[in-house]
Formats: C-alpha cells, sequence, structure tokens
C-alpha cells in the first residue's frame, strides 16, 4: 500500500510541476506518425536531441505544438518541423520553454476523450470512480442468496435519493483494509480535485480580454527670454519665445524647461553641429530625481561661446568657420511603469539670430490611451491559468483511475470465497473431487468460517482438500489425525454465521442428518 500511495504521489508531484503533460493531436502536419484524434503523453527533459518529437507552447493561449527537432540547441532555441510540412515552425523554443517530449502515444484516444473534458463529462467520470472504488468491496448480486435477493430488490426498490447511496457507499468504503481504505480516500479527494479545477477550466474560454487603463499625460515645454536694451528692434527690454533672439542686442540667454506628469528623473543635454559633419553634446542639466507632479529646469545659454566653440572645431579640422550652430536640445524624463519620454528642440543659431528651427515646437506631450490584450486566463486556485487547470483535470483523473484500478485488483483478491467457482479460479492445484464420503464415527468435525483457513490447514498437514457436491451444498474437508476440518458453501448462498458459533466444533450426525449420511 505504502508503494501505491508513494506512486501516487510521485504523479501527483510530477503533474502539478508539469513534468508529465499529454497532447490531443489535431491535423495532418505529423502523419504518418500521428493522426488526428491521437493522445500522446509527454514528459519534461534536462535536454532534448535532433530527431526527438517535443511538445512547447504555441503563440495563441493554450495551444501545444507537437513537432520533431531537426535542429538547434537548448540554449539559442530549437528548430522545428512537423515530418508532413514543407516548412520548418517560425517558433524557436529553448529547452526551458519546452512542455516535454513524446514517450507515450495511443491511437485515436482523444477522439472518445473530447466528451470527457467538459464539466458534465468530468463530473460522471469523477461520480464512477469513486462509485467504482467503493464497489470493490461490495458483494456480486449473484452471491446473494436467492431468498434474500428478493427482499433485498424490494427494500432497495423503497429506497431512494442521493444521501442514501453516499451513505452506502461510504459505508463500504470503510469496510475496506486499512490500507486500500486509505487509497480510496486518497483516490477520491483527486477526484474532487480534478472535479473543481475541470470546472473553473471549462466554465469560460482559455483566454480573456483585459482592458489596461490609460497611462497619465505628460508634457515637457520649452521657453527661452532675454533682457535686451531698449532699440526698435523690440517694444520692450525683455524678448520671450518665440520670438527671435538678435545677437547684435544680446547673446545671453536664459532656457526654462518644465513638466508635467508623473514624478521621476530629468535630465537636459545639448547636441551641437554646424554642417562639417562635426558635433558634440553637452550636459546642460545632470539627470536629477524628483517628486510631485511637476518639475521646472534652467540653464543659461552664451550664444557667442557657442558659436566660438563650433568655430575652433572647423578650424581643426580645415574648415572655415561660418559663424552659425545648431543647437539640439533634448529633455529626458524616466518615470517609473511608463518608460522615458523625450522630447526634442533644435534652435539655429547664425551670425545675425538665434531662432526655432521651422518645425520646432515648444511642447511636447504623451497622452496615453487605454488598450487591450488578450491574455491566459486564469482561475484564481493555485496559480493556474485555463489551460493548465483543464490539463491537469485529466491528468489527475486518469491518476485516481489507475488508483482505484489497483485497489479494485487488491479488494477483490482479499474478497472471501463464496461460490465453488471462486474457490477453484484460485486453489485448482489444492483440490480434489471424489464423491461424497462419510465422516469416521466419533470422530470430530471442525466448521472453518474462510476457506483461506481451510488452504493453510492443508498446506500444514501436507493434505489434499476434497472436495464433493451435495444436493445443497458443496464440501470441501482435510482430513488428518481422525480430525476433519470442513468449509461448506451452500448452494443457495453463503450463510452468514454469528461470530459466536464460530469454529465451534461440530459432530456427524447432529446437522439433521443421519449416521449413515456423508459428511454432514
Amino acid at each position: 500500500m505504502a508503494a501505491i500511495l508513494g506512486m501516487a504521489a510521485i504523479g501527483a508531484w510530477a503533474l502539478l510541476t508539469e513534468r508529465i503533460a499529454y497532447v490531443v493531436t489535431s491535423g495532418i502536419s505529423m502523419n504518418p506518425v500521428y493522426y488526428q484524434g491521437d493522445l500522446v503523453i509527454t514528459a519534461k527533459a534536462d535536454s532534448y536531441q535532433v530527431g526527438q518529437i517535443a511538445a512547447y507552447h504555441g503563440d495563441i493561449p493554450g495551444q501545444r505544438v507537437l513537432h520533431r527537432i531537426i535542429g538547434g540547441n537548448g540554449s539559442a532555441g530549437f528548430v522545428l518541423k512537423g515530418d508532413n510540412n514543407q516548412s520548418i515552425d517560425p517558433k524557436n523554443p529553448t529547452t526551458d520553454e519546452m512542455i516535454g517530449r513524446a514517450v507515450l502515444h495511443i491511437p485515436k484516444v482523444g477522439t472518445w476523450l473530447k466528451p470527457f473534458l467538459s464539466p458534465t463529462g468530468l463530473g460522471m467520470l469523477s461520480f464512477l470512480v469513486i462509485s467504482g472504488g467503493a464497489a470493490t468491496a461490495a458483494r456480486n448480486r449473484r452471491e446473494i442468496p436467492r431468498g434474500r435477493r428478493k427482499k433485498k430488490v424490494k427494500a432497495m426498490s423503497r429506497q431512494g435519493g442521493s444521501l442514501e447511496t453516499a451513505a452506502a457507499v461510504l459505508k463500504t468504503v470503510q469496510r475496506l483494509p486499512p490500507a486500500l481504505r486509505s487509497a480510496a480516500y486518497f483516490a477520491a479527494a483527486l477526484t474532487v480535485f480534478a472535479l473543481v479545477i475541470g470546472i473553473l477550466g471549462w466554465m469560460k474560454p482559455v483566454v480573456e480580454t483585459r482592458t489596461t487603463a490609460a497611462p497619465p499625460g505628460q508634457s515637457i515645454t520649452y521657453s527661452y527670454s532675454a533682457k535686451v536694451p531698449k532699440s526698435a528692434a523690440y517694444d520692450g527690454t525683455t524678448v520671450t519665445s518665440p520670438e527671435p533672439i538678435f545677437r547684435k542686442l544680446t547673446d545671453n540667454v536664459d532656457l526654462v524647461v518644465e513638466y508635467k506628469g508623473p514624478a521621476g528623473t530629468f535630465d537636459l543635454s545639448a547636441n551641437l553641429t554646424n554642417g562639417t559633419g562635426w558635433h558634440t553634446t553637452i550636459n546642460l542639466v545632470d539627470e536629477v530625481a524628483f517628486t510631485g507632479t511637476t518639475y521646472k529646469a534652467t540653464a543659461k545659454f552664451d550664444l557667442k561661446a557657442l558659436v566660438a566653440r563650433a568655430d575652433a572645431a572647423s578650424a581643426a579640422i580645415g574648415a572655415a568657420g561660418s559663424g552659425a550652430v545648431a543647437v539640439a536640445l533634448t529633455a529626458r524624463v524616466v518615470s517609473d511603469g511608463l518608460g522615458t519620454m523625450s522630447a526634442p528642440l533644435v534652435l539655429e543659431i547664425t551670425p545675425m539670430q538665434m531662432v526655432l528651427n521651422g518645425s520646432a515646437k515648444l511642447t511636447s506631450s504623451n497622452s496615453g490611451s487605454a488598450s487591450t490584450t488578450v491574455v491566459p486566463r486564469e482561475i484564481g486556485l493555485l496559480g493556474l491559468t485555463a489551460a493548465k487547470a483543464r490539463s491537469y483535470a485529466i491528468l489527475v483523473l486518469i491518476a485516481a483511475a489507475v488508483i482505484v484500478a489497483v485497489v479494485l485488483l487488491l479488494a477483490l483478491r482479499r474478497m472471501p470465497l463464496r461460490t465453488r467457482a471462486q474457490i477453484e479460479r484460485r486453489y485448482p492445484q489444492l483440490l480434489v473431487q471424489v464423491e461424497p464420503m462419510a465422516s469416521p464415527p466419533g470422530k470430530p468435525v471442525v466448521n472453518v468460517d474462510n476457506f483461506p483457513a481451510l488452504v493453510k490447514l492443508a498446506e500444514k498437514y501436507g493434505q489434499m482438500i476434497l472436495t464433493w457436491r451435495r444436493e445443497d451444498s458443496d464440501d470441501f474437508v482435510v482430513r488428518d489425525e481422525g480430525i476433519t476440518y470442513r468449509y461448506r458453501v451452500p448452494l443457495d448462498g453463503p450463510e452468514l454465521v454469528d461470530i459466536e458459533h464460530r469454529n465451534r466444533p461440530t459432530t456427524a450426525g447432529t446437522h439433521r442428518r443421519k449416521a449413515s449420511s456423508p459428511v454432514s
């Protein structure tokens, strides 16, 4: 029994850790190895070889692809192809992404297995499993005495309802030996578990559409200003964006960058170019973390210094300085969960003025929108998805059925032998058919209450078991040292012996028979 429970525990571990799975084949991609509706059991391996048939998860949630490995490796990904396909699979799964390699092929089982994959089918199958385990100790209808059979049938006809049935099943299971009873309870627990996850897995599709809320909006706005003397060029003494800055009046510009949105980190850089292929990057504001929903940074521009830097680079490479430079500003904000937002702005500096590039925008915004995605549906139990719950339900039910079959086999072997046919099937080598024989006068006759006890006596004394058929019973006898040991099976069915009268010796002629009759 420990072996049964150990095997069951190993099976449960294999199922829950996905060491064992199954694939119901569809299509013709693996003809002639597999055909439509075949059942293939797979086992997860630590490594896979070219030529093996293996399963992996497809692009559709819950999809399993079973094809042959024709190349690749476990780290970079395997190359797979169906034996009946012309092209290779687009996906290259690694060793960790493999479901397992094919270890068992059962043709056409997947076709008739489909009706059992519904909640109704799972419920019926679980009922049969539990009922099958309980029936292991139930007596065969033919073994019930004919006289009491009618009474029992009438009594049963008066009974009804699931409560009475459940009570009868429970009582039958409780009469099993402790080891078999534990195995039956374990199989029932597995069946209930399979029923629960099966219903949760099949009550809705394996995938669901999930709507993701729109991310919070973000915006970055540039502005600049400069102090200038009073002149005919401007209406006042302050110039603000997007007006051009005339360099004859000033070369000093204040740049302001304002961000609105979730908190994060901010940095600002400027890339200088002069049309010769030369460029350089200047950090105007180093990366800084901020809190709150707004952040403002300032930087000072010395236009004369920027042009001088570009002209010096031109001179270094042998090009004539043009006195002009383009400044490409980039403000970046990195927020948790939103990624990086970049806002570009290009300023053009000429010997006469600083102006915005013709296509430049002072404000950049990033307003997200709600999105929908198709994801595997979770059943809310043990972190299982619907697809895995369906697989586990089938595999656990198979495991429960195997345990019930083992319990049934062992229970049948332990059932008392109540008919001649049962005894002859189990102990044909010990039986000798003889004519009815009378017991020796004055010698005791000991009735044994079960046939295995008679077998032990025969083995102890080195005797064969003598048997004959009378009008009303089958007698099995072992004789030794003047004592007759007898096991009797009435032809109309076994009599229930009161425990107080078991093993009580009786003498010949005291059982309503004449002394001259055979052993009574």
